[in-house]
């Protein structure tokens, strides 16, 4: 799925950044380009932040 349209960048490579260390839009679009543009992704940027830092039963993230 595309995450962010004006800079064409996907949910995997958004969240390969938070695997990286990418703790939010800042860090996302100074990693990977995700957010620089109309603004239009930052609430999909948000929840894909959010869902890995959810933890699971195991204690790995919910999005690996």
């Amino acid at each position: 799925m595309i995450a962010c349209h004006c800079r064409e960048v996907d949910d995997r490579t958004v969240r390969a950044a938070v695997l990286a260390g990418a703790g939010g839009i800042d860090d996302l679009a100074a990693g990977c380009g995700a957010g620089t543009e109309c603004g239009g992704c930052h609430r999909t940027l948000e929840r894909l932040l959010r869902e890995h830092r959810l933890p699971c039963e195991d204690g790995v993230p919910a999005v690996a």
